[in-house]
């Protein structure tokens, strides 16, 4: 996530505090501004990574019926489902 934080700064052409800039400018300035194309497609890919890598997780926790029959793959499962969401939501 520390990658696309620099590259959105750098995009949006938001200046390190201390320099006389409110820090809530700066938020401004970075809504205004839409993502680059390369941004864009690596946070796409990233979250296609999550998505896919919960799918084995999920059918690993799941038991007969609707029990959970391990309960470490499914908080893998629901953190991986979580980023990849995160990730959708931030596009």
């Amino acid at each position: 996530m520390i990658w696309m934080l620099v590259a959105l700064s750098g995009v949006a052409g938001i200046r390190p505090p201390g320099t006389g800039q409110d820090a809530m400018a700066g938020m401004t300035a970075m809504s205004s501004a839409g993502p680059s194309i390369p941004v864009l497609a690596v946070s796409g890919l990233v979250a296609a990574c999550c998505a896919a890598a919960a799918l084995p997780w999920a059918a690993r926790a799941v038991g007969p019926g609707v029990r959970v029959a391990d309960t470490a793959a499914a908080g893998q499962a629901a953190m991986s489902a979580g980023m990849a969401a995160m990730l959708i939501v931030m596009l």
